[in-house]
């Protein structure tokens, strides 16, 4: 049975004190727009961005609606913003035509979409919005969207807004991810598949940022089945990565590359491989088996601690295509536990053993959230087993934007690359992990990505 609203035949507009009243008291929308005032919050957005603003009002005998629409000059983020409300309304309408029977005659369904404008890091601007559907219940559902642009009012992707800070979009998940799991509210009720959906896709997020942080907002209801409301995740940005762009070879025109090492970590030559990097000032991506980071957490956590990347190479390096989907997911997950126990990384990056793929690993790399990373120029330094043989192969097949295979198992690996790091620097490339490579060509989901050969 539809519960009456307690506000029979309150007239326009006194059923819009009520109704903010209430939303304000149980939602507490002051505290995370960061102001306890939403409209001195509004005036003074309003005031700092120069938007002016429409009011749309709708009232019917069944319902009314009060919708505040930002008046946007780049057509592109005005065009979804509309898309954004139109769908709020014809949710809302479709709930009023299934209780057309229970409204009427003073008992109205509420739809409220208000718009908050708040200045952001670099010149940036986020128009944070909520709506407030009242149809059948006496506390409204709330639903926001927040919209991030430029001075010009151009939409700005998170991508787009992270790369001065050095940041990459599977940086910033997998922080997002572990602040998830660990959150004291919903970890108990957390739904893997739910957060795998979360997380794919990191330009869909509600996000805005300030100098020191980025702050991600995510529904409680996209991550759990019982719980309403809404999570703020605060992301540290370190300022003194403002610039990296130039200095890691971000920019375009210039060259770039990423070095993976796979099968490790080894004591015998993981911190060879970590000193030569660090003599380069080199970042990489370093591929674990999670059985040997369960032998050698310490090794795993001083790669971490260094900077460098952790990807999944599977728990016993078994070829992924040839056992059972169980199997497989038991391979990528137990590894992903040791590589997060030893370092505090989760890795969302995977290199299947042999580079062996077929629609079962992509579907399970799909659901985890995670990236399949190939590579396109083998260093052949298992086989060669030769320091001189491996500066030749690379040096022969490299290009800006490959991904290059190499093994922190094999000491004369460790042998081969200063060298290998001394040529390549004269010949003008910097050194990018996988994510960072990514990033340089706008690719953030998961998906099979081989590098240029």
């Amino acid at each position: 049975m539809v519960k009456r609203l307690p506000f029979k035949r309150i007239k326009w507009p006194g059923w819009v004190v009520l109704i903010f009243l209430g939303i304000f008291i149980v939602i507490g929308i002051g505290k995370w727009v960061g102001d306890s005032s939403a409209k001195g919050v509004q005036s003074k957005s309003k005031e700092e961005t120069s938007i002016e603003y429409n009011q749309d009002i709708d009232e019917t005998n069944r319902y009314t609606m009060l919708i505040n629409t930002p008046v946007i000059e780049n057509s592109s983020l005005a065009k979804s913003i509309q898309d954004w409300i139109t769908k709020q309304k014809e949710t809302f309408l479709s709930e009023v035509e299934a209780e057309k029977d229970h409204l009427g005659s003073g008992y109205r369904a509420h739809l409220t979409i208000q718009v908050d404008a708040k200045k952001g890091a670099k010149d940036t601007t986020s128009l944070i919005f909520h709506s407030f559907h009242l149809v059948n219940t006496v506390s409204a559902d709330n639903h926001f969207k927040i919209f991030t642009m430029d001075s010009t009012h151009k939409p700005l992707k998170l991508t787009e807004f992270l790369m001065p800070y050095g940041e990459t979009a599977e940086t910033i998940r997998s922080n997002l991810k572990q602040q998830l799991k660990q959150n004291q509210v919903i970890k108990n009720e957390l739904n893997d598949h739910k957060l795998k959906e979360i997380l794919q896709e990191p330009n869909s997020w509600n996000w805005m940022a300030n100098e020191n942080s980025l702050t991600l907002f995510i529904e409680k209801s996209k991550l759990t089945e019982n719980h309403t409301g809404t999570i703020e995740v605060n992301i540290p940005l370190d300022k003194k990565n403002t610039g990296v762009l130039k200095q890691t070879g971000l920019n375009p025109g210039e060259k770039y590359v990423a070095l993976t090492f796979d099968d490790g970590p080894r004591p015998e030559v993981t911190p060879r491989v970590l000193e030569a990097l660090k003599k380069h000032h080199a970042k990489a991506t370093f591929f674990m088996l999670g059985s040997q980071v369960e032998k050698h957490p310490s090794l795993a956590a001083q790669v971490a601690d260094a900077g460098h990347e952790i990807g999944n190479h599977t728990d016993r390096h078994i070829n992924l295509t040839q056992i059972e989907k169980s199997q497989l997911v038991k391979e990528v997950t137990n590894s992903s536990q040791e590589i997060e126990e030893a370092t505090g990384q989760i890795p969302t990056l995977i290199r299947p053993p042999y580079g062996e793929i077929n629609s079962q690993v992509e579907e399970v790399a799909r659901s985890n959230g995670s990236s399949l990373i190939l590579w396109s120029v083998d260093s052949l330094d298992w086989k060669s087993k030769n320091a001189r043989a491996i500066n030749e192969v690379v040096q022969e097949e490299v290009v800006s934007g490959s991904i290059i295979l190499l093994h922190d198992v094999h000491p004369t690996t460790a042998d081969a690359l200063p060298n290998l790091l001394t040529t390549l620097e004269k010949e003008g490339y910097h050194f990018l992990t996988v994510s960072q490579l990514l990033s340089t060509q706008e690719k953030y989901r998961a998906g099979t990505y081989y590098g240029k050969s």
